[in-house]
């Protein structure tokens, strides 16, 4: 499941392969309807169709990319959702599997947004007005873009009865931390993700701060190839010190084995020995 540092690659991979490209058609698979939506897909075609594409940038989950067509701006706000990737690909060339929408650039480049679960959103923004779709607003600080600041952390985790690890997945909060970060920062920050989260003290909102962003820098460094690598996905490498784990020996402390619970519906991994 794609959460910062996978959206992060996507950005920087768009931005190497189509900043300045200028798009000379749009092809939308029949089930592209949900992905595009609230537009209809013969709609969202005819609006991208002739844009230059312009800046491409991030916050959170979510791909911000700046088009301009006729010398009018507009936007695309892309969620990969659960499975969602975009692909480089020539002209000519066979589609990837599960390819809902393909953009064919003025240099034979065909960008494909490749979604097999149908969860992602390819959304058009009237005059590239990011900030005031109530999604991206709702959002607080970019943690790779703006850091983490651990006094306003350990202010909301003092305000909340929720485990820490559920709390720190509150995009208000830390936009971009989703279930695997938040089990990766628990863990390098010795902290059980089961413990209210207001029982964490000042020290230790310092040590949540820094492990989000480590797993996020650890993750970005481990991506490579032509495009991003889901753990989930059958046969991906397992960049992460305890996410999918269990029963394995704590990276750590080696004395105990990593254990899997489940929090507020999602998997949490951490070691019991190590994490109070």
């Amino acid at each position: 499941m794609p959460e910062l540092p996978e959206v992060e690659y996507a950005a920087r991979s768009l931005r190497r392969w189509a900043a300045g490209r200028r798009i000379e058609a749009v092809e939308l698979d029949p089930r592209a309807g949900r992905i595009v939506r609230p537009a209809v897909p013969r709609a969202f075609a005819r609006a991208v169709e002739g844009a230059r594409i312009g800046a491409v940038d991030r916050i959170g989950k979510h791909l911000l990319i700046a088009l301009e067509k006729e010398g009018a701006p507009l936007g695309l706000l892309s969620h990969l959702g659960m499975t969602g990737k975009w692909l480089r690909g020539g002209e000519g060339g066979a589609a990837p599997s599960h390819s809902r929408a393909r953009l064919r650039l003025d240099d034979g480049v065909v960008l494909h947004y490749q979604d097999a679960r149908l969860f992602g959103r390819l959304r058009l923004v009237p005059g590239a007005r990011f900030q005031d779709v109530p999604e991206i607003a709702a959002l607080g600080p970019d943690p790779l873009e703006r850091g983490v600041d651990p006094g306003a952390l350990a202010a909301a985790l003092a305000r909340s009865a929720l485990p820490v690890k559920v709390k720190i997945m509150d995009q208000r909060l830390l936009p971009g931390v989703g279930n695997i970060h938040a089990s990766e920062a628990c863990f390098r920050a010795r902290i059980d993700p089961r413990r209210p989260a207001r029982s964490v003290s000042r020290a230790e909102a310092r040590r949540i701060a820094a492990g989000v962003l480590a797993s996020f820098r650890a993750t970005l460094e481990a991506e490579h190839g032509p495009e991003i690598a889901y753990v989930e996905e059958p046969g991906a490498e397992n960049p992460f010190l305890v996410y999918a784990r269990e029963g394995e020996r704590c990276p750590r402390c080696r004395r105990d084995e990593i254990r899997r619970i489940v929090q507020a519906q999602r998997a949490t991994f951490f070691c019991p020995r190590c994490q109070r």
